[in-house]
């Protein structure tokens, strides 16, 4: 069932990111975008993503979701790298205000979920201030959705 999931998504945000209007500027092409986004799979692979597309490309709307449901999911299958992750926010601050804005509402609930109990139960201790700044995001998006 996971990978009929995984091909929906993929489906779903090619066509999705087709009907969007061509940005102006912008060094990707939404065929590239779709890509992009399914195909990055560790803190690496969104930096490069992040440093390529931003900011000619729009940052809203449709890229948004995608941006943060990349962003979300590698929090929630890439947990072991939050370090990772802490040192390249650390190095850029554009990264993390990046970061940041994307733990929300538009990401899948339950991987929201798995990204705080993470961040509340697995936390090194290296990585304490940047993981309770991850749980109060994803507290809010949770709380959000209710509403």
């Amino acid at each position: 069932m996971k990978p009929f999931l995984a091909f929906a998504f993929s489906a779903f945000l090619f066509f999705v990111v087709q009907a969007a209007n061509a940005q102006e500027g912008c060094p990707v092409s939404d065929k590239e975008f779709l890509h992009q986004i399914t195909s990055s799979s560790d803190w690496a692979d969104v930096h490069v993503v992040f440093k390529r597309n931003l900011p000619a490309c729009q940052d809203d709307g449709l890229y948004a979701d995608g941006y943060t449901n990349l962003v979300v999911g590698v929090l929630a299958t890439r947990w072991s790298d939050i370090d990772a992750l802490g040192e390249l926010m650390a190095r850029d601050e554009g990264f993390k205000q990046f970061i940041f804005r994307h733990i929300g509402i538009s990401a899948g609930e339950d991987d929201l979920r798995r990204v705080l109990r993470s961040a509340q139960a697995s936390c090194p201790i290296k990585s304490a201030r940047l993981c309770k700044d991850i749980a109060t995001r994803c507290k809010r998006a949770l709380a959000d959705r209710k509403n």
